[in-house]
């Protein structure tokens, strides 16, 4: 017989976890509930953003349902609770640092490469057809490894586990593009449309 949430509201967090174990959903709920709430309102104080706030606060319930079987129901669920969220804001807080210093960067590269260069709106123009043409011409895989790099902006990693291949397949698929793309453009064409990719990210 299954029992309601409202019987596993007077559960111990141990106690719940023990179910947990047992892949008991309904016990997991309750857990959520009991903590979602407060998690979300220790994660506001550092991050201000409501919606990346619950999406950090399911990961951490989310790791929790994952590893429950790593975890001893005797000691206090509510510390895995915190420390699990401050490790996921430290890790978006150094992401949006690494991101910003990216930015600057690229900025500051991109007004010296105006200086040096000026090219016109039209030249501008004719090099992104010369890049579209030159990334139509790369196989299946390779070229949908570097869109989903260049232009959406995605992480190896996140390549990965979009494309469901290895890591170091996601890597050799980029370098093999990039390599074909130098092939096809001149060195001066294939810098300046990398920094056009990368200034528009920044925007």
């Amino acid at each position: 017989m299954t029992i309601s949430i409202h019987k596993y509201s007077s559960y111990t967090d141990g106690e719940l976890l023990s179910l947990i174990q047992q892949r008991n959903e309904t016990a997991f709920e309750c857990l959520y509930n009991r903590y979602f709430s407060i998690l979300c309102h220790k994660a506001f104080k550092r991050i201000p953003d409501q919606q990346l706030i619950k999406e950090i606060v399911q990961d951490v319930f989310m790791n929790l349902w994952l590893k429950a079987d790593n975890l001893n129901p005797a000691e206090c669920v509510a510390a895995y609770l915190y420390a699990t969220l401050r490790n996921k804001i430290l890790h978006e807080l150094r992401s949006r640092y690494t991101r910003l210093a990216y930015a600057e960067k690229i900025s500051i590269l991109y007004k010296s490469w105006l200086q040096s260069n000026a090219a016109d709106p039209l030249e501008v123009k004719q090099l992104e057809e010369k890049l579209d043409l030159a990334i139509s011409s790369l196989p299946n895989q390779c070229r949908d490894a570097f869109i989903l790099s260049r232009y959406e902006d995605l992480s190896y990693k996140e390549i990965a586990l979009y494309m469901n291949l290895s890591l170091n397949t996601v890597k050799k698929h980029i370098s093999k593009a990039l390599k074909i793309l130098r092939s096809k453009l001149n060195e001066y064409e294939l810098v300046t449309i990398l920094i056009l990719l990368s200034l528009a990210f920044i925007r």
